[in-house]
């Protein structure tokens, strides 16, 4: 497909500019003037051929559409009367400037549904496409907009609440290097030379950091490149399905933080398949939208072997249970809700059961950092001054022998 950016007159003689995806020219053109508009200007988007690589594009990408604010308006706009078209167009109205509402509003204008132009967009949220669909098959769009408006907004505070949460036990790390950083590269240098020669006297914790600080002096310039290559390794590996498993599979092991991505993982998928299913979408294609929207790549392979499963006449909850992905909380309301036939609605509270405990292991352990950051900070000063006072005490010895 060709990118084309054009020019046009509506019906109304205001003039719109967009972006649009042909196989040719000639296609573009047509695809325009169906929607009623009548075409200024055409041009083939060109494509830089430089040597940046996708890596670099990758690092460079920038978010086209605030999702929270485009559905948080939507939500408004719809429920005050106005169809889909005419709200996306008051909202890119606007916000001028924004490619990606420009490329859904022309989209739309050449015939695709909400859903795929919202596809199309290089930052496209699985979740929010499934979402999307299940609204456009259903016929109440306007309801899974809100849903989607809820959801990046809890979202958006959830992160706020993390990151306002996070900033002490920041500032009493940095504290702390700095307060290491000067011992090491003030005290240590003035205390080791009364050591020469009788190394041997010298404090465990004292030859550490004399040994620490020659070695940031000669090699400190690797550990930004250092940083920088794992960075860059981590997103080429994204590139790959394999590597993003990869990633995803040595996330989920480590500790605390591993198990509360992979519950939220699981209770993205079973939110989203609940929203499907009782938005009519058939089984088949609700268990496969379901999946893509999971964040946590290394558990899509197992949500595609319960869709093959049930594809082959196996019930849900048995295909739920081998996969092995969800807690017995979850494990029980999926089965009493697959036997009561009452599936969407069980899925949607075992969502909101996984979500509930995720916030609050979350919050457990916002709690309970500043506490160990701080007991770990006064081990560590209060090792460095006993070994200081033990350095000075020893220097004492000597001059008294």
């Amino acid at each position: 497909m060709i990118r084309f950016s054009y020019r046009a007159y509506g019906k109304d003689g205001v003039e719109t500019k967009g972006q649009i995806e042909a196989g040719s020219r000639l296609e573009a053109a047509r695809l325009i003037s169906r929607s009623g508009r009548k075409l200024v200007d055409l041009r083939e988007e060109k494509v830089s051929r430089g040597t940046a690589s996708p890596i670099w594009a990758k690092i460079m990408a920038r978010r086209s559409i605030s999702f929270h604010r485009l559905f948080s308006e939507l939500t408004i706009l719809l429920q005050a009367g106005f169809t889909i078209d005419a709200a996306l167009k008051a909202i890119a109205a606007s916000q001028k400037g924004k490619e990606g509402l420009a490329d859904v509003v022309g989209s739309i204008g050449s015939g695709s549904s909400f859903s795929e132009a919202v596809a199309k967009l290089p930052d496209a949220n699985p979740a929010v496409v499934a979402l999307l669909v299940s609204g456009e098959h259903s016929g109440r769009l306007d309801e899974v907009v809100s849903v989607l408006a809820t959801m990046f907004e809890e979202e958006k505070k959830r992160k706020t609440e993390v990151l306002e949460a996070l900033l002490y036990p920041i500032f009493l790390v940095l504290m702390m290097l700095f307060a290491v950083g000067i011992i090491m590269f003030a005290l240590v240098p003035a205390i080791d030379p009364v050591f020469e020669g009788i190394a041997d006297k010298r404090p465990v914790l004292i030859s550490v950091l004399s040994a620490g600080r020659l070695l940031l002096l000669s090699y400190g310039w690797l550990i930004p490149i250092g940083i920088l290559l794992g960075g860059v390794a981590i997103l080429y590996a994204r590139q790959t399905a394999a590597g993003r498993d990869a990633v995803s599979f040595l996330w989920l092991k480590m500790p605390l933080l591993g198990r509360i991505s992979g519950a939220r993982g699981c209770a993205r998928y079973l939110h989203v398949l609940g929203m499907l299913l009782a938005n009519g979408v058939p089984m088949k294609k609700a268990l496969e939208l379901a999946a893509s929207s999971c964040p946590v790549t290394a558990y899509r392979s197992k949500m595609t072997s319960i869709r093959s499963a049930v594809t082959a006449g196996v019930p849900f909850r048995k295909a739920a249970k081998e996969a092995n992905l969800f807690d017995s909380t979850s494990l029980s309301l999926i089965e009493m809700g697959d036997e009561a036939n009452k599936l969407p609605d069980a899925l949607k509270r075992a969502a909101f059961l996984l979500e509930t405990e995720t916030s609050r292991n979350i919050r457990r352990m916002l709690t309970l950092l500043t506490p160990a950051i701080t007991i770990v900070m006064g081990g560590v000063i209060g090792g460095i001054v006993v070994s200081v006072m033990d350095a000075l005490l020893s220097i004492n010895n000597l001059a008294v022998q």
